[in-house]
């Protein structure tokens, strides 16, 4: 999951490097839609890497 780290828009490539969030005066609460938007996309990725790497067959 850390290695597929992909940003689909310029913000989140802008949230994510730190001199662009020294350049970018962001209001506020808006890094953190923008990081949380993010992690939330990789998490529902991995879930369903995971779900599906077995065939789709649940461990008992």
């Amino acid at each position: 999951m850390m290695g597929s780290k992909v940003c689909t828009n310029g913000d989140e490539y802008d949230a994510f490097l730190r001199r662009s969030r020294r350049l970018i005066s962001w209001g506020r609460g808006e890094l953190k839609k923008i990081k949380r938007g993010f992690w939330k996309r990789q998490r529902k990725t991995a879930a369903s890497d995971a779900r599906y790497a077995d065939g789709g067959r649940r461990h008992e």
